[in-house]
């Protein structure tokens, strides 16, 4: 069994929260499509800070623009196969997750901001170089609000940020699936409409860097 970690915080004007759980899945193959949606793929290529991302961060923004492009069609080629192969996941959230993707229809995808990737690759990094407890706080101290507004960005912020032992579609798909999460408040960031613009940062992760860390940054339209 492999843990998976997933952490949320939100700044939105006025209020602040975090959520925090923890999930534990054999290892085993993930299933993937087959084929890959080139809409998706030109569309995050066409990103100016594109090129600027890892290979991990680079298939994250992936999956979440796949979702956001066609969430029903995200559901069927991607959600449904990973939920036969681990049905521990097949859980009331994988209910609520199918009719939440169906009501909320296509979304505009998400561009790149450059200050939110260069917060979020920096996050990333310390957390990992210094072997921290996964956290929203730098191992300085700073907090993930002075991060934002350090980057340009005063309000409408959110960060993502997981440890995981597999690949990145099951990191991703966890952070819709919010299991034990009442709040949901990954699947609400990923899908929600005002959010447009993020951030995204990984670095290999633990005593023998044979896991992940995830930090994603999002935030409203900035210009």
């Amino acid at each position: 069994m492999r843990r998976f970690l997933i952490f949320c915080f939100f700044i939105i004007p006025f209020i602040s929260f975090s959520q925090f759980s923890t999930i534990e899945l054999e290892v085993k193959p993930v299933p993937e499509p087959f084929t890959r949606d080139s809409s998706v793929d030109n569309w995050n290529r066409s990103l100016p800070a594109f090129k600027k991302l890892s290979i991990q961060s680079g298939e994250f923004l992936y999956w979440i623009n796949y979702c956001r492009s066609n969430p029903e069609r995200f559901w069927d080629s991607v959600i449904a196969p990973v939920l036969v192969a681990f049905p521990a996941l097949n859980k009331a959230e994988a209910i609520s997750l199918r009719s939440d993707l169906i009501k909320t229809g296509k979304l505009s995808m998400f561009s790149l901001n450059t200050a939110l990737l260069t917060t979020a690759q920096q996050h990333a990094a310390d957390i990992s170089q210094k072997n921290a407890t996964p956290s929203h706080t730098s191992t300085d101290g700073t907090n993930f609000g002075t991060r934002m507004k350090r980057a340009g960005i005063k309000t409408c912020a959110n960060e993502n940020i997981s440890v995981s032992s597999q690949n990145i579609l099951l990191s991703v798909l966890l952070l819709y699936l919010d299991i034990g999460l009442p709040e949901l408040g990954h699947r609400k960031s990923l899908l929600n409409p005002n959010l447009v613009e993020t951030g995204i940062g990984s670095a290999s992760y633990g005593k023998d860097k044979d896991q992940f860390f995830m930090v994603q940054d999002l935030a409203c339209s900035q210009q």
